[in-house]
């Protein structure tokens, strides 16, 4: 995309009191039911096509509405592109091919001629209002946005004159190729429409003039001398063009307006439309315009397949001249890739909508080395459920992503998700301070599940413990005498279990827990790095605690079978370690 509006900044505009949003080509903007997602949509919308806003738009009545917007890749090659008027509008305020403009509404009901916009003038650090021919200019580079809503206000949508309709708009957008190659046909037969109902025309219906006599004569009765023709004003093409609808046929029967249909029959019909667009832009040729797609929920009525279908279409989108920024409730709508780019929308009473920090952000923050960078970028980013979360657990075993779920559904009553905690899996557990620090970065409170070897070699190199624990070297040392029992094997460079034909390194940490000795030491690592907001198994791994003997689908099936049949409590060699794990994930 040659251009796009990067970042956008919205003050007093209903919860959006001072939210800030950085635009990508496709922006999914995340969040839970009434967090003020359709209110960025709006806003934006706004800023491009001005409007009245009332009272109930205001967060404040007594302070302004301002909309703020940074377009980047105004090039000079773009702007050569341009209409030499709108071009010599804004190449002046153009700095490294940015272009900031600002939409103010200073009271309630303002008369829309006074709502102007404004230019960034970098030279005097300070705003121009409404240079000659801006608004112009800012249309070729942004033309009026297309805003497609959830379809809570169908009926409202399909009342009002087609060319403000969402379909109208799709319509559109992809009909003009037909304007161009019959409007010179069809202007033949409207100019032989209107010599026949226009007061002017020289082949008038002989009924139209029998009845302009007809009027006439009681007319002089009354005004000697006055004289009216009835008169039809003929149709130009973009009056039938913007008068244009869709009719829906079902099986050979007559065909209904669009609107008569219900929301998911509508929903289904637009985002068809929404396909089509991206097929044909793929075709099309390059243009100085972005447009602005703002489409609340996408997802909305479809069904899985359909939902897919629908994203490809809109990223096809992203890429051909459009600039996409969609809420959404569903996975579906972001892959990994997009991820990094998703929005996450909040609201409290303080703040009132407000963006968190990107992902792509956090990590660029938190690990600035490029190449481990992406792969942490391609660990969380897969794992979705990061998105649609208020919790964040961690964890790198399988067994914890297969069973954790289960488990705290049968402790707490509820799903994961009914107390919106996504459960995450790790790249590894030598990521496990990045993944939490990225998290944090992104305001979202996150802990981590780890085995205990983690205490013993990533806890130190990350600075949780020292390594010269008293704790650790302890436990080391009860390491080293169950090597010499011959029940172990140690690595000589770092003292630690490693896999033999004895016993695996895992199988190791086990027997170190069941040490009488080594429980004290292991309960006070383990509750040091709670406070840290890491977990680790005391008795080595997760199976230990609930008497799994295999990581596999077989171990997992059984055990979801034996609990079914037994409960928790008689099923869970340590029951109690399980139970307080999820109450330290809920509290």
């Amino acid at each position: 995309m040659a251009h796009k509006i990067s970042n956008v900044k919205i003050k007093n505009y209903k919860s959006c009191i001072n939210s800030e949003l950085k635009l990508s080509d496709f922006t999914p903007l995340v969040g839970y039911n009434n967090a003020g997602k359709s209110n960025c949509l709006s806003a934006i919308q706004w800023l491009l096509r001005k409007s009245s806003l009332a009272e109930k738009d205001f967060y404040d009545a007594n302070s302004p509405i301002e909309v703020i917007a940074t377009i980047e890749g105004v090039s000079q090659s773009l702007l050569d592109l341009m209409p030499e008027r709108q071009r010599n509008s804004v190449e002046s305020y153009v700095v490294n091919g940015e272009l900031k403009i600002r939409r103010l509404q200073s009271v309630p009901n303002a008369r829309v001629a006074d709502i102007k916009l404004s230019v960034w003038d970098d030279s005097s650090s300070d705003w121009v209002l409404n240079p000659t021919g801006i608004d112009n200019a800012i249309k070729v580079l942004l033309p009026e946005p297309i805003r497609i809503g959830a379809m809570e206000n169908a009926a409202e949508d399909a009342a009002k004159a087609k060319s403000t309709t969402t379909i109208g708009k799709l319509l559109a957008e992809f009909i003009e190729p037909v304007k161009v190659a019959h409007e010179t046909e069809l202007n033949q037969h409207l100019l032989e429409v209107g010599r026949r109902i226009s007061s002017e025309g020289d082949m008038r219906f002989t009924e139209l003039n029998n009845i302009d006599q007809n009027v006439n004569s009681k007319v002089n009765d009354l005004f000697p001398g006055m004289s009216v023709k009835l008169h039809f004003e003929t149709p130009t093409i973009d009056d039938l063009i913007k008068a244009g609808t869709l009719k829906v046929f079902e099986d050979h029967n007559g065909g209904r307006d669009f609107s008569s249909y219900g929301h998911g029959a509508q929903r289904s019909i637009q985002m068809a439309l929404v396909q089509y667009l991206a097929e044909v832009k793929r075709q099309s040729s390059s243009s100085t315009a972005t447009t602005l797609l703002l489409i609340d929920e996408p997802e909305l009525y479809l069904h899985p397949f359909a939902i897919e279908q629908v994203r490809e279409a809109l990223l096809a989108l992203s890429v051909a001249g459009y600039q996409v920024v969609i809420s959404t409730h569903s996975a579906q709508m972001i892959t990994p890739e997009c991820a990094e780019k998703a929005l996450l929308i909040r609201k409290n009473a303080t703040n009132g909508t407000y963006s968190r920090l990107r992902l792509a952000d956090a990590i660029q923050t938190v690990v600035p080395n490029s190449t481990h960078q992406m792969e942490q970028l391609f660990s969380l980013s897969h794992s979705t459920q990061v998105l649609f979360a208020e919790n964040v657990v961690l964890t790198e075993g399988k067994t914890e992503l297969r069973l954790m779920p289960f488990l705290f559904k049968t402790i707490a009553n509820a799903t994961m998700g009914q107390e919106k905690q996504a459960l995450v899996a790790q790249s590894g557990v030598n990521d496990t301070k990045k993944s939490l620090a990225i998290l944090t970065a992104m305001d979202l409170p996150a802990k981590a599940i780890c085995d205990l070897d983690y205490a013993f070699n990533g806890a130190i190199r990350d600075g949780y413990i020292q390594g010269n624990d008293p704790d650790i070297v302890a436990l080391k040392g009860i390491l080293q005498t169950l090597s010499q029992a011959g029940s172990i094997v140690l690595n000589p460079n770092t003292g630690l279990p490693k896999n033999s034909n004895i016993v695996s390194a895992a199988g190791a940490f086990e027997l170190l827990a069941n040490e009488p000795n080594a429980i004290p030491h292991i309960e006070s690592v383990h509750n040091r790095m709670k406070s840290e907001g890491i977990w680790l198994w005391k008795r080595g791994a997760i199976e230990a605690h609930i008497g799994t003997t295999s990581k596999d689908e077989s171990a997992w099936a059984q055990f979801k079978s034996a609990v079914t049949q037994n409960g928790l409590s008689s099923t869970c060699p340590d029951y109690q370690s399980v139970l307080d794990l999820i109450e330290w994930i809920r509290n």
